[in-house]
């Protein structure tokens, strides 16, 4: 995704994207966590976005900056995802263990991340989107490359099917 240069876009310098990567870089790594369900790729997923900021004269509108890079990290997860040299082990327990720092962290909330991450990719990363990073369904639309009403139907499905599992916390 390529942003277009406007009167009111400004290119980034430097100390932008350190500034960017400064605020931004966790919840981008949580998100790549999700997505590609491995650690280790997360890592270098979220560097190639910074990387590409730093190669690139990439240029975006004030306020818009947080859903470029979430757009950005999510291309690079879905490249991953169809790479051939793409590993068939997912790394869930990576994942797992980045969540425990969270404070509040207790058995409902890790019931909660057991049934999201025993979730297609197609309905874990919208309801993560939302629930988690406070994504509306426009921006999401715009990050996954579907329309808002997919988000709407992935998020209810997702949510249904997360319900079955967690009756006994309800």
């Amino acid at each position: 995704m390529r942003s277009q240069i406007t009167p009111e876009a400004k290119i980034l310098k430097n100390e932008d994207v350190v500034r960017l990567f400064d605020a931004y870089a966790d919840d981008l790594y949580r998100f790549a966590v999700y997505y590609s369900g491995s650690k280790h790729e997360a890592e270098d997923i979220v560097q190639d976005v910074f990387l590409k900021l730093l190669d690139d004269k990439v240029a975006f509108k004030p306020g818009k900056e947080k859903t470029y890079l979430f757009t950005m990290t999510a291309n690079k997860c879905r490249d991953y995802l169809r790479s051939a040299s793409r590993q068939k082990d997912v790394d869930l327990e990576s994942a797992e263990n980045e969540l425990q720092y969270f404070d509040e962290f207790n058995e409902r909330n890790k019931a909660v991340f057991d049934e999201l991450m025993n979730l297609d990719g197609q309905f874990r990363m919208p309801i993560y989107l939302h629930y988690y990073a406070g994504y509306s369904y426009k921006d999401i639309a715009g990050i996954l490359k579907i329309s808002e009403s997919a988000v709407a139907v992935r998020i209810n499905r997702g949510k249904a099917m997360m319900r079955i599992g967690l009756e006994e916390y309800l």
